[in-house]
């Protein structure tokens, strides 16, 4: 994570830069507006220095493999716009698979055979004011850059992503990882960046202070000691299991009693884990806002947490890229979110799967700000959803987010006992059908 001593005193640094001066709603503003206006620009940019200008990008080999330069994308761009040039991309054989991304199997395509490693979608011209690890919940932890360029686009994307869903102002907790996991330290810096810090920081697994987790537990310990200079402090993480959310609860009904409802942010299981430890202890916290993501966040799960009174609210990310959606503030279904895009550009493209079944929506992604830690050009994500555009009138369509997508699955197919379920089958499964049968809650299976 801290590879020598320069890096840390780069995120000290950086830190101290970053913190100084909490963005105001106006700043916000300021920001998005901004990303929308340069979004073309943006793109070019990044395409230019990244991949045109950076031999080893793979992206270059397939570009010109397709006979693709510069010049004839910035045509594209500025002709019809970032959507319709990655469009001709795409069709052109353009995109990589998620396996691909991921390092696991080479780029081929007729005459083109290039070996890839995760790094090398690292983008070349980032900072890199430290270094975070990823999720690994399709694979092995990889490490990734982070620059606080970029904090500062989330940390403005975020306070419109809660003020359209009404959880604006409330006290924040978040149940989420120390590093490596680069989750729970984001949402600390973010809140701090908007001068509305943290009340409680819940993890999943402890601060580990042995030779491995060393140069974590100081970059963990080093922002929540600093981040009190400068008066909007990340609180300390409170090691609290997935099979034991009563600490949770209890927080959550505490803040209840006090009248001042908080706002949990927690992947969709772990929400659902809070909500059965509150029912099964007899807390009330009727009144509490869940801000969910991570998993699907299903009809079967907003079932069981409203029976407790609590509203919920989604987000869309990736551990390579951070927040790529905010909650829409009339939502229509469950899950329905607003594109950053700003931030992302997203195809939606059938893929045929290797049992010949075909995925008609599936999500293909491309980055388009400088400070992005990963270059994606049409990268399958392995997600899939309905994406498109209604007039739903609020925030987050005022801001310039005009586009929807909801019921977010991942088409990535689990075998059990030699059957093969695609996901779709398989939340109905564990979170219908199963619990209908046997009892217990969704997150039970």
């Amino acid at each position: 994570m801290l590879s020598d001593a320069g890096m840390f005193f780069r995120f000290a640094a950086g830190l101290g830069r970053f913190l100084r001066s909490p963005l105001t709603e106006q700043d916000c503003r300021a920001i998005v507006a901004q990303s929308l206006e340069d979004r073309e620009r943006n793109f070019l940019r990044l395409m230019r220095r990244a991949v045109y200008g950076y031999p080893e990008s793979p992206y270059l080999g397939l570009l010109r493999w397709a006979g693709i330069e510069y010049g004839d994308l910035e045509r594209m761009v500025l002709a019809d716009g970032v959507e319709s040039a990655l469009a001709r991309l795409y069709d052109a054989g353009v995109s990589v698979e998620l396996d691909q991304f991921k390092g696991r199997r080479p780029i081929e395509r007729p005459g083109l055979f290039i070996e890839v490693r995760p790094e090398s979608f690292d983008n070349p011209v980032l900072s890199r004011d430290f270094e975070v690890e990823s999720g690994g919940s399709t694979g092995p932890r990889r490490r990734m850059k982070i620059d606080f360029d970029l904090l500062v686009y989330d940390a403005a994307c975020r306070y419109f992503h809660f003020a359209a869903a009404g959880a604006a102002g409330r006290p924040l907790g978040i149940w989420r990882g120390v590093p490596p996991d680069s989750s729970g330290l984001k949402h600390g810096l973010i809140a701090a960046k908007l001068g509305r810090p943290m009340e409680r920081w819940f993890s999943p697994v402890p601060v580990r202070w042995d030779l491995t987790g060393l140069p974590f537990a100081a970059l963990t310990t080093y922002a929540v000691r600093a981040s009190r200079l400068y008066g909007n402090p990340i609180p300390p993480p409170e090691h609290v299991p997935l099979d034991d959310g009563a600490p949770v609860a209890r927080w959550l009904a505490e803040k209840v009693r006090a009248g001042t409802p908080a706002v949990l942010s927690a992947a969709a299981n772990n929400a659902v884990w809070a909500a059965i430890a509150a029912k099964e202890a007899g807390l009330d916290i009727g009144g509490t806002v869940f801000r969910v993501g991570g998993e699907p966040f299903t009809d079967a799960k907003a079932r069981l947490v409203a029976e407790l009174g609590v509203r919920t609210f989604s987000g869309w990310s990736m551990s390579e890229t951070g927040p790529l959606a905010g909650a829409c503030g009339r939502r229509e279904v469950v899950d329905e979110v607003h594109l950053f895009r700003g931030k992302i550009a997203v195809l939606e493209r059938p893929k045929r799967l290797a049992d010949g079944e075909t995925v008609l929506d599936v999500l293909y992604l491309t980055t388009l700000l400088p400070s992005t830690p990963k270059i994606m050009l049409n990268l399958d994500s392995g997600d899939y959803g309905v994406l498109g555009r209604r007039r739903c009138g609020c925030l987050l369509e005022e801001l310039g987010f005009p586009d929807h997508l909801h019921t977010i699955r991942n088409y990535e197919k689990l075998t059990a006992g030699g059957i093969q379920f695609v996901g779709s089958e398989i939340m109905e499964l564990v979170e219908e059908v199963l619990p209908r049968a046997f009892g217990g809650h969704p997150a039970d299976y």
